[in-house]
């Protein structure tokens, strides 16, 4: 994109100058040789001036490294402690199974076994 201003601002530069050289008339004698040096016109020397610097500056950025576009660093990702599940942005904790064994004496003897289950969500850890 560069190299394309800057070679439309070279074109315009002298395209601008030739018509600046066009328009300077001046009457012949001895004021004749006034805008000239050594019978050139001082505006083609701007122009020349002007084009080189440009032509300088084409080849000079022309030589530079493009360096490859740095893709962004990933996002971590939720996870959960084990092989606890992800369910709707929370972990859910595994089933715990409580144990639990009464034995009772009286009249009559037995044993009961009961068992709860709990389940418990948390916060997933970003990694």
């Amino acid at each position: 994109m560069k190299k394309t201003l800057v070679a439309i601002s070279a074109a315009l530069a002298l395209a601008s100058a030739g018509a600046v050289a066009q328009s300077s008339d001046s009457a012949g004698g001895t004021a004749a040789s006034g805008a000239t040096v050594g019978g050139v016109a001082v505006g083609t020397i701007v122009a020349g001036a002007v084009a080189a610097g440009v032509l300088a500056a084409i080849v000079s950025n022309s030589s530079g490294v493009t360096l490859p576009p740095v893709p962004p660093p990933p996002q971590p990702q939720p996870s959960c402690e084990g092989t606890d599940p992800l369910v709707g942005g929370a972990c859910v904790g595994t089933t715990v199974t409580n144990t639990v064994t009464l034995t009772g004496t009286g009249t009559a003897t037995g044993t009961t076994t009961a068992t709860a289950t709990t389940t418990f969500t948390y916060a997933p850890t970003l990694r």
